[in-house]
């Protein structure tokens, strides 16, 4: 490991929602936060590859409110 990318939760959560709206990939919070933390690393960089592994399942969320439209989240 080179280095650590701070992602915070509201990033990863977005990062998720993201995934699953624009990509179709129904994936989890660790996946929103590994591809989050690489598109911050590809605005640092002017060339290169850069590998995002998506590491978890989105399905296991389903019963949070990760995926619920923004008028059903709860506040706070």
């Amino acid at each position: 490991m080179d280095r650590v990318i701070d992602v915070s939760e509201a990033e990863a959560k977005a990062m998720t929602r993201r995934m699953a709206l624009e990509e179709g990939i129904l994936a989890g919070m660790s996946s929103g936060g590994a591809l989050c933390a690489a598109l911050k690393l590809a605005e640092e960089l002017e060339e290169g590859l850069i590998v995002a592994i998506t590491c978890d399942r989105g399905d296991r969320y389903l019963s949070s409110d990760l995926f619920a439209p923004e008028a059903e989240k709860p506040a706070g």
